[in-house]
């Protein structure tokens, strides 16, 4: 209980598995001081309330399924990460 934490993470890509480790932190009476991952592919900023530091900041395209370079030519689409 009370113990200082800093959660890290191998990839962030949503934050949300990062935020779920954060709560139960905190639940079990831990205070989360800081949060980092290796690479950080989400795009635009994270706020887990806590500073957050990543060693690499990958730039992912994204589309809508109508601008979709992938969809026109109708190969399929993979989904990144692992959560399913």
């Amino acid at each position: 209980k009370g113990e200082r934490v800093v959660v890290v993470e191998d990839v962030v890509t949503t934050g949300g598995s990062t935020r779920e480790v954060i709560d139960l932190v905190k639940e079990e009476g831990g205070v989360v001081v800081g949060a980092g991952s290796l690479v950080d592919r989400h795009s635009g900023e994270l706020d887990f309330g806590v500073p957050f530091s990543s060693l690499l900041k990958l730039v992912i395209a994204t589309y809508s399924p109508g601008d979709c370079p992938l969809c026109r030519e109708g190969l399929p689409i993979v989904k990144p990460g692992s959560r399913k």
